[in-house]
């Protein structure tokens, strides 16, 4: 009976609820950005390049000095140049550091094995 009386009262209950809403995010402030690669410095890559150099060329300096001698040039080189573009790190002074090491065993291995009696003493450092 009191829907006869009042045929608008559905609609007025329905228009009374609120209606659902999805819950708002809290607005948080963004944080900080950072960049993705720590101060990547000029001469980075030659100071990569010196080091690989000093490494090779102090492992292939024990192996006959020439393929040493080589590498330790270009790693001095590339050391030098990384130096002159402003790079400051240990890397630098490593690749420096091995690679005239490597250079200068190189030197004393190649030197020794072209002299005929001290070539037949390196061969024979094996069998002793």
């Amino acid at each position: 009976m009191d829907n006869q009386q009042y045929p608008n009262n559905q609609q007025s209950q329905q228009d009374s609820q609120p209606q659902y809403q999805p819950p708002q995010a809290p607005n948080y402030p963004q944080p900080p950005m950072y960049p993705q690669t720590p101060g990547h410095q000029p001469g980075h890559s030659l100071a990569v390049g010196a080091l690989v150099c000093g490494i090779v060329s102090l492992v292939l300096s024990w192996m006959g000095g020439l393929l040493g001698i080589a590498a330790g040039i270009v790693g001095i080189i590339l050391s030098i140049k990384a130096k002159k573009q402003g790079f400051v790190g240990g890397m630098n002074t490593a690749g420096l550091v091995l690679s005239i090491i490597g250079l200068a065993i190189g030197g004393i291995m190649f030197f020794a094995c072209t002299i005929p009696t001290a070539c037949t003493a390196c061969a024979l450092v094996p069998y002793m």
